[in-house]
């Protein structure tokens, strides 16, 4: 099985479920550069199946703007678009996550 890991910063408050059974949040990274000197920035889509972990780090600790490191396998995800039509979007099972840097403002 695949394993990746990414490292960035979460562009919202994680969704995370009453139960903690499943956790899902975007993790944004900079990549660079384009040919027009502007910054690249890619998005992940993370979903965290862990009750532990989503109870223990990401619920409590987890903000937008919080730097995480991630790592985790793709999976795909078939889904039903608004015209009927079915889609497949990659999202990054987290398997292990470790904070790097506090939001701004938290502590």
């Amino acid at each position: 099985m695949q394993n990746v890991v990414f490292q960035g910063r979460l562009a919202a408050d994680p969704q995370v479920t009453g139960d903690f059974g499943k956790a899902v949040f975007r993790l944004l990274e900079n990549r660079g550069r384009d040919a027009a000197s502007q910054p690249r920035v890619v998005g992940v889509n993370c979903v965290s199946w862990s009750k532990a972990l989503n109870a223990r780090v990401i619920a409590p600790h987890l903000r937008r703007g919080c730097e995480v490191l991630v790592a985790g396998a793709f999976v795909d995800v078939r889904y039903h678009a608004r015209d009927g039509g079915v889609r497949v979007a990659k999202e990054l099972a987290v398997r292990r996550i470790a904070l790097l840097d506090w939001a701004a403002g938290a502590a």
